[in-house]
């Protein structure tokens, strides 16, 4: 299969200079090529050259400042879009761990009321299963109140990494 050339080369005499493409969004774009013409020659352009160039510097340099800042904005929105979303993940850890504990605390009330009734029934009419069921429920009790104690929940926070410096555990910033 023949291979073409990417370009196609006439030589002219003609001599030109083409500067990069630079998009300013304020003002025009800036002149980025010069060539010899008929009536004039680049060697008369020499100033226009130099103040073309400088214009495309600045452009390029302003361009690059804009971006910069454009960077710097999206940096800080994703910034606090992700302590947010950090802060929202400890709320809901917190808020969590204490449904868990209220949870375990209406358990422990409703544990009291069955024990409170069933003693009542017991001492009037001792039953030998009824009597076992109520000796292991009083203890049953005494360990879930044990695990409610303030030394019991610090272990527990400690361990879930809760209400401490750590409360973030877990949380993984949004790739988008």
């Amino acid at each position: 299969m023949p291979r073409f050339p990417e370009w196609d080369h006439h030589p002219t005499g003609q001599l030109s200079f083409e500067f990069e493409q630079v998009y300013v969004f304020r003002g025009g774009v800036p002149r980025r090529s010069f060539r010899d013409a008929k009536v004039q020659r680049l060697e008369n352009m020499a100033s226009d050259i130099a103040v073309g160039l400088a214009v495309l510097a600045a452009a390029k340099t302003e361009e690059r400042l804009r971006q910069e800042v454009e960077q710097r904005r999206i940096e800080e929105e994703r910034r606090r879009r992700e302590l947010a979303a950090r802060v929202k993940h400890i709320q809901d850890r917190r808020t969590n761990g204490l449904s868990t504990l209220l949870s375990e605390l209406d358990e422990l009330d409703r544990l009291r009321r069955l024990i409170a009734m069933l003693t009542e029934e017991v001492s009037a009419e001792p039953s030998p299963r009824l009597s076992a069921f109520l000796a292991w429920t009083t203890e049953h009790l005494a360990q879930r109140e044990a695990r409610l104690s303030p030394r019991a929940i610090e272990n527990r926070f400690e361990a879930e990494r809760l209400f401490g410096d750590d409360d973030d555990h877990g949380f993984t910033p949004s790739r988008w």
